[in-house]
């Protein structure tokens, strides 16, 4: 928090950003680790024996740069109550805590769909925020009726028919290309027994038919579709997070066993991605142009480290400076276009 509180104040980010939440398989030998169990592996698409890292992230919204904030393991069931109930706990735990700095302007909390639950949806509005996630196929929604009243006994209707994502000529197109085709209503969540955004995402070939589609939803009906799509798909910078981490800064090389170890040594590794992140800023002087990346500030550095063995070899380590102030970017070689 310190790290995006430092950016924000020194004008290097906008103030403006979402929390994320996601969970990442971290593989772990032996059987004497604390908290070792089957979790899924997203890698593999099955579930493997290990353990699992639950993240809290803040991303920018202009800039969609990320910065994990809290990270914790997953007990397994055997061991604890269900992993939804420890998310949440999590969840409501840093959204509490962002309660007390002000200079940070949340706009939702953006989820993938295994946390689009009642207890999610009541935790993130609880505490005044729009939570936006994904939609099974089968949600049962309700068209809001907005005729005229009718003359008759009882309550006034509510509702207008089911939704059905096969039929969706009820629903407004707010954009539409040769590929992609984009829906939007706002609906009657049965479940939840609150009016949803509700944004559908189709995908079509190159004769416009559906072959698949995606149905958003934000408990901020207030939200236009395209915000919707823009923040929902700016959760994905938490998955460079865990790519990072594990590939470049050694996120579950850890042989420590117990719970309290793996969490402070989880922690300690997103803290150096957030300083490097955070350094990075401050040599672009901001964000606006900024493509962030570990391997980039891990082959910056060896290009630099390099450049000064060979120039004190040759007696000329007093021109390195000269290197970093090139236009041309010596010591960029071999980053990354994008």
């Amino acid at each position: 928090m310190a790290v995006v509180t430092t950016a924000v104040r020194s004008g290097l980010l906008f103030p403006l950003f979402l929390l994320s939440i996601d969970a990442s398989f971290q593989r772990k030998s032996g059987t004497k680790t604390q908290n070792i169990g089957s979790f899924w592996n997203g890698s593999t698409g099955r579930s493997e024996r290990g353990t699992e890292l639950s993240c809290c992230a803040l991303i920018n919204v202009q800039m969609r740069q990320v910065f994990p904030i809290h990270a914790q393991q997953t007990r397994p069931k055997k061991e604890c109550r269900d992993r939804l109930v420890q998310y949440n706990d999590q969840l409501d735990a840093v959204l509490g805590e962002l309660e007390h700095h002000p200079e940070i302007l949340l706009r939702a909390v953006v989820a993938d769909g295994q946390y689009a639950k009642d207890l999610f949806v009541e935790t993130v509005t609880g505490h005044g925020f729009a939570l936006i996630s994904k939609l099974q196929r089968n949600a049962n929604l309700n068209y809001v009726y907005d005729g005229p009243d009718q003359q008759r006994r009882g309550p006034k209707r509510k509702h207008d028919g089911k939704v059905t994502f096969a039929d969706l000529s009820r629903f407004d197109v707010v954009n539409e290309s040769a590929a992609e085709r984009i829906l939007t209503q706002v609906v009657w969540g049965v479940r939840w027994k609150r009016l949803l955004r509700v944004v559908v995402i189709q995908v079509l070939d190159h004769h416009g038919q559906v072959i698949k589609y995606a149905v958003l939803f934000s408990t901020d009906i207030t939200m236009s579709a395209s915000e919707v799509v823009a923040l929902y798909r700016s959760r994905f910078e938490i998955e460079y997070v865990f790519r990072d981490g594990k590939q470049f800064l050694g996120l579950q090389d850890a042989q420590m066993r117990t719970q309290q170890a793996l969490e402070s040594h989880w922690n300690l590794t997103l803290l150096v991605m957030n300083l490097a992140r955070l350094e990075a800023l401050r040599a672009n002087n901001g964000a606006q142009t900024l493509v962030f990346g570990v391997e980039d500030l891990k082959r910056r550095a060896y290009n630099a480290l390099f450049a000064q063995v060979i120039l004190v070899n040759l007696g000329l380590e007093a021109r390195f400076e000269e290197l970093i102030a090139n236009p041309s970017g010596p010591l960029n070689f071999g980053l990354k276009a994008a």
